[in-house]
């Protein structure tokens, strides 16, 4: 928004300074901005002599004052009418920053002034009199902003952090901001305190964390911290703008140690509770200790039997290879710089590791990153994990160099909206720096991330978190990897995403066949009539939904039911999930009409079950459990109406398998099973069910009415069961294998931690309806969503 005084510093500026040759003119629009700085810091530099000016307050510069006004440039007497531009320009960029001088620019510096001066260095957290010295001149020619931007993000503790920098680490440090931001001024300012604790003069405090730095580091526990308070404060600092803490202090408590370990816990480091170096060193900087244990890495080398058995040797577990590389197929696979080559996955599964797929054909500039390129790169990724036979995994596609947050939503985010709708059954993943896996992850385009927090460099890293959702980090890179001519990355893992432990496994199931479904037409009519008779005895328009429901509730029974050889546990959980309707005077006529033509439906329901291979109880209580709590959920997560469907069968298959405790793994027992044998507890008949449920809940939503029942069969059930899957696949998942993973891993967590005792369903009662009595992990749950999104997608 304009601003008159902004508008009247720049004026002023060009007609001051405009046929000045060392002077740009500026924009005269009253927004504040680098051109209007720029223009005071030129103005600064041309009242200082200086000829070769620059859009910069650079040593020249800080020189120049120094000698003009070695104390700063004082507040004038009331009686003293001398006049300055350097006054004016003062006024200009206090302006600029939000606070008052007067009515106008003046080439006075009187109380006015004074007062606004004060207030920006109690802002600042220095406090003192009105003089403008160097460091507060430097601030005011900047975009450093010293109010909390709480709309940005910005936090009142790490705000109070930022003006004890400033007054008691100053010479340290500069003046840093005191937005509440934590950036990358910031984490350089807690370095530079780092450093001054550790000895260091300010001329060597540099904020960079070298191996002098380190060799200093003091480890802190609770038995030496009043001794080391200040290393306390810049611990409990550190976590706050990591975001694993919410007060900051200089004494050891059980809050801290909490916070300790629950960052420790968030980057996959040694669990000590304490502020041990290797603590220190991921709290200050991206990469952390380059020493540290790691399970995972990655290498553009061919994982031969020699360099395998070298890795195991040296704990490595997990390793990340390239899908493809430019001009691969002109290729012989001998000749590969990159691409993994034939019999190099199998060679890594039958030696007991594990791999993750990425992919990356240059990735280092803009024009890498189009929505065009986003499509063909999916394809080729997943057609190259297809033909290698990798199951269905994250593939993590590259952003390899420093894309500034402003260049994400023009290039990164059609890229990857590119990536998510052409990749099959395959998740998407993102390396990249933190800031950049963070958003592409925030904004829904991937569902984890591999952080290349080894280039520190990287403007994205250094004053970000690390993502929450992150499974693999590169920290360190290691040349001629133990004396043997090959290269490798070190990576961290986080465990929230498995690594593929086979290759080559069965595909999943082809196109289900379409059951008989003979006496749709018949049933259709009837429920057509039903409503008819219905809205009669109600006297109701036709914009009633509830006749539809009371079919529904019909003709889940009474499987779906307490009673009947329903166990205790499920009808429990369906009594709750799917209460019937009140049955007050209107409803209960409901109730009667639906009696009446029971007995003509009777017959239809009785067919409806082996011989017709379709679970028409199971899709009516799983449509019932949409419409009472809902559709709506985003493609990656999962809604309550799901609890009933597909998240509920997965549970299923997942207490089958750990009772069938099989000698193959996890994500080779699914694709042998799941959509395939009704035994596992998630066979063809019921993924066809949960799909038409979804579906016709959706319609009935879409198009209230006693007839909407009816008219969405009719619809839905026009398309083979096949269809109707891939259909339910792209509208409920976006059509992503990823998505689903993602989905059912949220759920599992809801489940653990509670999350559903408003319906009210305990996660006991929700293990022993789905028949089991563990909840798989995290790593467990994507490897099923997974398998599951693999079938869909075979459908289509």
């Amino acid at each position: 928004m304009s601003d008159s005084m902004v508008l009247e510093t720049q004026q002023w500026l060009n007609a001051t300074y405009g046929n000045d040759s060392r002077f740009k003119r500026v924009a005269e629009d009253g927004l504040t901005g680098w051109g209007t700085i720029n223009g005071l810091i030129r103005a600064l530099q041309i009242e200082l002599g200086i000829q070769a000016t620059a859009d910069n307050f650079g040593a020249g510069t800080e020189s120049r004052f120094k000698e003009a006004w070695p104390n700063g440039v004082a507040q004038q007497a009331d009686t003293d009418t001398t006049e300055n531009n350097v006054y004016a320009i003062i006024q200009g960029a206090l302006w600029c920053k939000g606070y008052s001088t007067g009515s106008h620019i003046t080439r006075h510096f009187y109380g006015g002034t004074g007062s606004a001066v004060r207030q920006l260095k109690a802002d600042m957290g220095i406090d003192g009199d009105s003089t403008v010295d160097v460091d507060v001149m430097k601030s005011l020619l900047s975009m450093k902003q010293f109010v909390l931007l709480s709309n940005m993000g910005g936090k009142s503790q790490i705000r109070l952090a930022q003006q004890r920098i400033n007054r008691d680490y100053r010479a340290y440090t500069g003046i840093v901001p005191t937005d509440g931001l934590y950036g990358r001024e910031m984490n350089t300012a807690l370095i530079q305190v780092l450093q001054a604790l550790e000895g260091f003069t300010p001329a060597e405090a540099t904020g960079n964390f070298g191996s002098g730095t380190r060799s200093r580091l003091k480890t802190i526990d609770a038995s030496n911290s009043l001794e080391n308070s200040q290393w306390v404060w810049l611990g409990s600092v550190a976590l706050v703008c990591n975001g694993e803490n919410n007060q900051i202090g200089a004494i050891w408590s059980s809050e801290l140690q909490a916070a300790i370990s629950l960052f420790q816990g968030q980057y996959a480091l040694p669990s000590t509770n304490i502020l041990d170096s290797t603590t220190w060193m991921s709290l200050l900087t991206s990469k952390g200790n380059p020493d540290r244990p790691a399970v995972a890495c990655d290498t553009r080398f061919e994982m031969t039997q020699a360099r395998i058995d070298t890795l195991k040797a040296n704990g490595y577990r997990i390793v990340g290879r390239y899908l493809t590389e430019p001009g691969q197929a002109s290729l012989d696979p001998a000749d590969y710089f990159k691409a993994i080559r034939p019999g190099e996955l199998e060679r890594i599964v039958s030696s007991g590791m594990s791999y993750f797929p990425i992919f990356q054909e240059n990735a280092r500039q803009l024009s890498d990153f189009t929505a065009a390129k986003g499509a063909s790169h999916a394809q080729e990724a997943a057609a190259a994990a297809e033909r290698l036979g990798i199951p269905p995994t994250v593939i993590y596609y590259a952003v390899d160099m420093d894309l500034l947050g402003n260049q994400i939503d023009p290039y990164l985010v059609p890229y990857f909206q590119a990536i998510r709708n052409n990749s099959g059954r395959y998740g998407v993943g993102i390396y990249g720096s933190r800031n950049v896996c963070s958003q592409i992850i925030q904004k829904g385009l991937a569902v984890t991330a591999f952080v290349s927090d080894m280039s520190t460099g990287f403007s994205g890293n250094l004053g970000f978190s690390i993502p929450d959702q992150w499974n693999f980090d590169q920290f360190a890179e290691l040349g001629n990897y133990k004396g043997q001519g090959w290269d490798l990355d070190r990576v961290a893992w986080s465990g929230r995403w498995a690594a593929c432990d086979s290759v080559g496994k069965a595909a999943p199931a082809g196109p289900v066949a379409n059951p008989d479904m003979s006496f749709l037409e018949e049933w259709i009519e009837s429920a057509s009539k039903l409503s008819s008779e219905t809205l009669d005895i109600l006297g109701l328009s036709s914009q009633k939904p509830e006749v539809g429901n009371f079919i529904l509730q019909w003709m889940r029974k009474p499987k779906y039911w307490p009673g009947s050889g329903t166990s205790e546990a499920t009808g429990a959980m369906w009594f709750v999930y799917t209460p019937e309707p009140v049955y007050d005077s209107a409803r209960s006529a409901v109730a009667q009409a639906c009696d009446k033509i029971s007995a003509e439906m009777g017959g239809i329901k009785k067919s409806q079950g082996v011989d017709l291979h379709y679970d028409a109880e199971h899709m009516a209580a799983t449509a019932l459990g949409y419409r009472q709590w809902g559709i709506e959920a985003p493609v990656n997560d999962y809604g309550l109406g799901d609890l009933g469907g597909w998240a509920l069968d997965l549970l299923s298959v997942w207490g089958t398998y750990k009772e069938a405790a099989p000698v193959t793994g996890l994500s080779e027992w699914l694709s042998d099973n799941i959509g395939k044998n009704d035994a596992c507890g998630f066979g063809a008949d019921d993924a066809v069910a949960d799909a038409d449920a979804w579906l016709i809940a959706r319609h009935m939503k879409d198009n209230p009415g006693a007839s909407s029942l009816a008219v969405a069969a009719g619809s839905m059930y026009a398309r083979s069961a096949a269809q109707r899957v891939a259909l339910f696949y792209k509208e409920r998942f976006g059509g992503n294998a990823g998505n689903v993973a993602q989905a059912f891993r949220k759920l599992v967590d809801g489940i653990d931690a509670g999350g559903f005792e408003n319906i009210p369903l305990s996660a006991d009662v929700l293990k022993r309806a789905a028949k089991t009595t563990t909840l798989p992990t995290p790593e467990e749950a994507g490897v099923m969503g997974f398998a599951y999104g693999a079938f869909m997608a075979a459908q289509a």
